[in-house]
């Protein structure tokens, strides 16, 4: 057997062929995307109705880690899941499915009465039940392997998911001393609203007076920066965007934020694998150029993530109707994504000065 020498223009060779074969071959980086939070559960539109049970079975469906709710007293003092004062909005006669002309409040019904006379809206039939109490909606959030997010006032809310989910639950409130309360007997992760003040600093030191595991949540998009999100995280703390509409859930997401409350948008999530990928690599586009992919079939229970790796300026329509302008001096990774029903997937991107995508990939998930 003939044994082959290697000298230094055969090395240099072999050198050479490694950065040719390195720089052909994309570098992937898994971005650190948002944990998912499903606002009043995964409602969808006319279909599954907001804070119900089935909002809690469609977020497992869907991926989402958790569910936001809202916690509100009866007249007899029994804790249900709605968010507005009134049951007009949301709610229909149980006796006839007819919709409610006059103000129905809530603290104005039993829960006898409640139960009885009325039910949540839906094209389907079968989704027109009942306003769920607290405990009934914590149940289906542990038969589904979902964190429940509690948005209330009511101190006994919060014992109750203590009860039922140790400290893994979430406290979500404008009030310190709520938040110091809940930590008398939950170490669970709180998230207050900083208001107007926008001293990430400020925020820091209020956190931790609160102690334990905690961060902020905002409704205020000009609040996020770049450097208030490092700050708070590098601090240990979380950063929640809390029902940004789009566009700016996405400038919410490349700033840092840790969690995305949302009532729409979707990150690529590693728990399910894709009907179809799409994917591109190293295009130069014009002004005016266009990338564009629609799928042939609709699909029932949907997503569709859009990762994109580019420098100029780009915009990127979802289902021709989530639209997003997006821009970069330097290369940079950018994702985009959102949940739909009884939808053809689609995406078009489109430069708005010569930019060059290096990579663009698309997920489209079947739930």
């Amino acid at each position: 057997m003939k044994t082959f020498k290697t000298g230094k223009a055969g090395i240099l060779l072999m050198i050479a062929m490694a950065l040719f074969t390195t720089s052909c071959t994309r570098k992937t980086v898994t971005p650190d995307y948002p944990t998912m939070i499903a606002h009043r559960g995964c409602w969808l539109k006319g279909l599954v109705p907001e804070n119900s049970v089935e909002a809690v079975r469609m977020a497992k469906r869907f991926g989402y880690t958790g569910i936001e709710c809202d916690v509100h007293y009866t007249k007899d003092s029994v804790m249900v899941i709605l968010h507005d004062k009134t049951l007009n909005r949301t709610a229909r006669r149980a006796a006839d499915y007819g919709k409610l002309e006059q103000p129905v409040k809530l603290s104005d019904l039993t829960f006898e009465e409640l139960r009885r006379d009325y039910v949540l809206a839906s094209s389907d039939p079968s989704l027109r039940t009942p306003i769920p109490t607290l405990t009934e909606l914590l149940s289906a959030c542990k038969e589904n392997g979902i964190t429940p997010m509690l948005h209330s006032s009511l101190p006994e809310s919060y014992r109750v998911a203590q009860e039922m989910f140790g400290d893994e639950w979430i406290c979500f409130h404008g009030s310190d001393s709520l938040h110091k309360l809940v930590r008398t007997f939950s170490n669970c992760l709180t998230l207050l609203d900083p208001g107007a003040d926008k001293s990430a600093e400020s925020a820091i030191e209020r956190l931790n007076r609160i102690g334990g595991r905690a961060g902020i949540s905002t409704m205020k998009k000009e609040l996020l920066t770049q450097p208030y999100c490092q700050a708070l995280r590098q601090a240990g703390y979380e950063v929640q965007a809390s029902i940004f509409p789009c566009p700016h859930e996405a400038q919410a997401t490349r700033n840092g934020v840790s969690i995305l409350l949302t009532d729409f948008s979707l990150m690529p999530n590693s728990k399910f694998k894709p009907w179809d990928v799409w994917e591109s690599e190293h295009t130069t586009m014009l002004p005016q150029e266009k990338i564009e992919k629609k799928w042939a079939e609709s699909i029932d229970y949907g997503g569709l993530t859009l990762e994109l790796d580019f420098k100029g300026t780009v915009e990127v329509r979802l289902n021709n109707e989530n639209i997003y302008t997006l821009t970069r001096e330097d290369y940079g990774q950018d994702c985009v994504g959102l949940r739909f029903h009884h939808s053809v997937p689609s995406f078009q991107i489109e430069a708005k000065d010569s930019t060059d995508l290096k990579y663009v990939k698309s997920n489209v998930y079947k739930f």
